[in-house]
C-alpha cells in the first residue's frame, strides 16, 4: 500500500487532510485543579530566580504563561470569553500561592489577578543582575567540600553554575561571518574554569594527591571526566577504611583496566617475572605478597614480607596503599595518552 503523507489520514477508502488541533490557553484537564502543585520548587524568598524559572516552564507547558506576561489580556465585559478568563486567572492565582512556602505565603497580600500577583512577588524578591551575579560568584569561591560526598559537593556547585549562566550568557557571533568557532573556545574556557573551581574546594587530605595528578594532565580533562575520576577515588578510599586491602587493589586495577582498554599503549611487562600487566616496581614477587593473596609465598628474593612479617616495623597496608596510588597514577597516565592519541 502506498504510504500517505503524514498530514493526511485514511477515512474509509478516501484520503483526507488531517486536522491539526491547536491547544487553547483556555483548555484545562481534570488534573488542573486549584490544589495542584505544578512545580516542586517552593518560593522561600532567596530562591526567587529558581522558583520563577520553574514556574514559567510549567505554565508554558500548559500554554498559560500569557495570562502572566500580559499577552492574553482580559476580555471586554460583554465578551463570551470573560468568564473563562476569570476561571483560568483564578486557577493561576491558586497555583502561585500553592508554590509559596507557608510561612512566607501569609506575608503576601491576596491579589485576584494572576499577573498583578506575579509582578508583586517579582518586585519584592527579585534581585537585579549586578548584585545577584556578585552574590553567586562569592558563593562559588567560598563553596567548600567540608566532609561532604563528591556528589553533594558537586551538586552545590552545579546549582550555582546553572543560575550564574542565566545571567552571564556566552557571547556569540552576530554578524554571521565568524569562521573561527569562537563560541567553542569560550565554552572550553568556561569548562576549564569550572574544573579549577571544583578542585579549589576539595578536601586536601582526601583528594590532594589525585588533584595534583589530574592537573598535570595535558589536555586537562573535562568536568564530567574529572567528576568520574573523583567518584572512583572516593569509593576506593571508602573501601580502604571499611574493607580488606585486597579489595582496594582489585577496585583500583579495575579502574586502570577500563582506562587502558580505551587507550592505544601496549600493556607493560614486568622485567622481573616477565608477566604482562604490571611493572617490576609493583611486582608482588619483589615487594612481597599481601595477606589476601592466598597460599602464595609471603616473601621472595629481595622482597620483604609485608603481608606476613609483623616484626619488620612496616605497616601491613603500606604495600597495598602503594599499589593503590601506583595503579591510580597509571590509569590517569593511560587516559592522558589516549586523549592525546584521539
Amino acid at each position: 500500500m502506498k504510504r500517505q503523507p503524514l498530514n493526511y489520514i485514511m477515512v474509509g477508502e478516501n484520503v483526507v487532510k488531517a486536522q491539526h488541533r491547536t491547544i487553547s490557553p483556555y483548555d484545562i484537564t481534570s488534573q488542573d485543579n486549584p490544589g495542584l502543585l505544578i512545580t516542586q520548587v517552593q518560593l522561600r524568598g532567596v530562591n526567587y530566580d529558581e522558583w520563577a524559572r520553574s514556574f514559567r516552564t510549567a505554565l508554558r507547558a500548559r500554554k498559560k504563561f500569557g495570562f502572566i506576561d500580559g499577552t492574553i489580556t482580559k476580555p471586554d465585559e460583554k465578551s463570551a470569553d470573560l468568564e473563562d478568563w476569570w476561571t483560568i486567572n483564578s486557577l493561576l492565582v491558586s497555583w502561585i500561592r500553592n508554590n509559596i512556602e507557608p510561612g512566607l505565603r501569609s506575608t503576601i497580600t491576596h491579589v485576584e489577578v494572576a499577573r498583578n500577583l506575579w509582578n508583586d512577588i517579582k518586585n519584592r524578591f527579585s534581585i537585579t543582575n549586578g548584585p545577584r551575579i556578585q552574590q553567586l560568584k562569592s558563593e562559588l569561591t567560598t563553596c567548600k567540600q567540608k566532609g561532604q560526598t563528591i556528589v553533594d559537593y558537586y551538586g552545590q556547585l552545579k546549582h550555582l553554575w546553572d543560575e550564574l549562566e542565566n545571567f552571564e550568557q556566552l557571547p556569540t557571533c552576530k554578524c554571521g561571518k565568524c569562521t573561527c568557532d569562537l563560541n567553542s573556545f569560550f565554552e572550553k574556557r568556561r569548562e576549564e574554569d569550572k574544573v579549577h573551581l571544583f578542585f579549589m574546594g576539595l578536601d586536601e587530605s582526601m583528594f590532594g594527591t589525585i588533584r595534583s595528578t589530574i592537573l598535570a594532565l595535558e589536555p586537562l580533562p573535562d568536568l564530567n571526566k574529572v567528576y568520574s575520576l573523583l567518584i572512583q577515588e572516593e569509593r576506593v578510599q571508602n573501601i580502604t577504611r571499611g574493607k580488606d586491602a585486597g579489595d582496594v587493589v582489585a577496585d583500583t586495577m579495575a579502574l586502570a583496566t577500563r582506562v587502558r582498554a580505551s587507550g592505544r599503549e601496549p600493556k607493560p611487562v614486568c622485567s622481573h617475572c616477565k608477566k604482562i600487566g604490571h611493572e617490576s616496581r609493583s611486582c608482588f614477587a619483589l615487594i612481597g605478597y599481601p595477606e589476601w593473596w592466598g597460599d602464595r609465598p609471603r616473601s621472595d628474593g629481595k622482597g620483604s614480607s609485608r603481608g606476613n612479617d609483623h616484626n619488620s616495623g612496616v605497616d601491613e597496608t603500606e604495600g597495598t596503599e602503594g599499589q593503590h596510588e601506583l595503579m591510580l597514577f597509571k590509569a590517569l597516565h593511560l587516559w592522558d595518552q589516549t586523549a592525546k592519541a584521539l
